[in-house]
């Protein structure tokens, strides 16, 4: 395997490259925390949360009814619950799209990188231009320090 930031030849069980640190990318997309597993668990969240919410709406009605609650605050108790369902299941919902972009990133982007990546040479456009090595504290000290002749000959 190669690191997609350096180009540097790694093992397979590495998460960070050894040369520069850069995190690899992992095959596997169904791990805890990778966005197929969690595209799975919220899908599932989604379908408990509205199955199991309707049959306590259900038995919430029922008892309500059975206790000769007046019909208006059953009415009112329904559509307050109704929306908080509706309001969970919209949440969970939003989330669906995004992580199906990032499965098909995940899916799409190791293909790019089945080649080992090569660093392209530099031109000579692109070279830095030569620059004087600039002088350290040391070199500066003990310049002053030198003897300087005399103007007098001696």
């Amino acid at each position: 395997m190669y690191c997609s930031h350096c180009g540097t030849t790694v093992p397979n069980d590495l998460r960070f490259c050894k040369n520069c640190g850069g995190q690899l990318i992992a095959d596997d997309d169904d791990k805890d925390g990778k966005p197929g597993k969690m595209l799975d668990n919220i899908l599932t969240t989604l379908f408990l949360t509205v199955m199991f919410g309707f049959g306590i709406l259900v038995g919430l009605i029922a008892v309500l009814l059975g206790n000769e609650v007046k019909t208006e605050v059953v009415v009112m108790i329904v559509m307050a619950y109704l929306a908080t369902l509706l309001a969970i299941s919209i949440t969970l919902v939003r989330q669906v799209p995004k992580l199906i972009d990032a499965k098909l990133n995940r899916m799409i982007r190791p293909a790019e990188h089945t080649s080992a990546h090569q660093l392209a040479p530099r031109t000579t456009a692109q070279l830095d231009e030569f620059r004087e090595p600039i002088m350290s504290v040391t070199d500066h000290t003990t310049r002053i320090l030198d003897k300087v002749p005399a103007k007098d000959g001696r």
